[in-house]
């Protein structure tokens, strides 16, 4: 049964296009040594012109992705044709890297023996599993969520996953200023605007922080207190305009610090901007919880 990744098989095939390793999810193999072949002289056809590699190749309902290794090997999903690209992509990579990392000696070898491959499907199920809960994480993402830094996470990617190497080449400076810029605090409106930076952007580069799993973000939940004689006479003293003054009076209850601004500004069938505009004119009489959003 496939899951959220849509993945249906994983392959590891020798330069020659000799099969090391195979693991379908529901049992079937659909990637055969004839399918192999081809994937293999494409590359070769690819790399008459300067590319390392094809990365994909689309057929009706499923696309075939995959990387090659320093050691030319070649690292194949198929998967069907909805999959999450950005997150397969990761993951791809990062079976790669455990892959050549477990079987170093065995990928010497001039006569590969793909039965020495299958304590293989572990790794693979463990990453499959790993990285559907990324992936609900990253389905939360929105202006108003705020991303933390996880440092020793960061520090283990640098050293070992040559993160920075991919992230400058993908992002440049901009991928630079948004992690300077992450304290914990801030929500990536607020940081986006601080930058000067389209919200859309903000989002493809903290995307790929939370799917290397070096970055956390978490809901903000604002609470507002009842019946708060304090609070009445502060918004007496700031005059809110009436239209404004309403939906606060309609939000209060609802702001109680469990529910995020998308779950609320929907009740109250308002955006989410809308909303946080509010709130933000609130000042420090709204109190913000932060709800780290997890994969369970």
């Amino acid at each position: 049964m496939k899951g959220r990744l849509r993945v249906q098989e994983f392959m590891v095939l020798t330069p020659g296009g000799v099969p090391l390793f195979h693991y379908s999810v529901d049992g079937t193999r659909k990637m055969d040594e004839l399918l192999s072949g081809f994937l293999t002289a494409i590359t070769s056809f690819a790399s008459e012109f300067g590319e390392k590699s094809v990365q994909s190749l689309s057929f009706e309902g499923s696309e075939i992705m995959y990387e090659q290794g320093d050691g030319e090997t070649l690292f194949i999903f198929l998967v069907d044709s909805t999959a999450p690209k950005k997150v397969l992509r990761t993951v791809l990579k990062d079976l790669s890297r455990k892959f050549v990392i477990k079987y170093q000696e065995e990928l010497q070898l001039d006569l590969p023996i793909e039965e020495a491959y299958l304590g293989f499907s572990d790794d693979v199920e463990r990453a499959i599993v790993f990285y559907e809960e990324i992936l609900t994480v990253t389905a939360s993402l929105s202006a108003f969520v705020v991303p933390s830094i996880k440092t020793k996470a960061l520090d283990i990617a640098i050293k070992t996953e040559s993160l920075l190497d991919n992230f400058h080449r993908d992002f440049g400076n901009a991928g630079t200023r948004i992690l300077d810029t992450i304290d914990s605090k801030k929500p990536i409106m607020t940081i986006s605007e601080e930058l000067g930076m389209e919200i859309d952007e903000a989002y493809e580069i903290i995307e790929y922080l939370v799917i290397w799993g070096v970055v956390n973000i978490a809901r903000m939940c604002p609470k507002l207190e009842e019946n708060d004689a304090r609070f009445d006479a502060f918004l007496d003293l700031i005059g809110l305009p009436n239209k404004e003054y309403q939906l606060l009076r309609r939000a209060i209850p609802l702001c109680n610090g469990t529910r995020s601004i998308p779950e609320i500004s929907e009740r109250l069938s308002v955006t989410n901007e809308r909303l946080y505009e509010l709130l933000f004119k609130l000042g420090d009489q709204v109190a913000w919880s932060l709800t780290q959003v997890t994969g369970l």
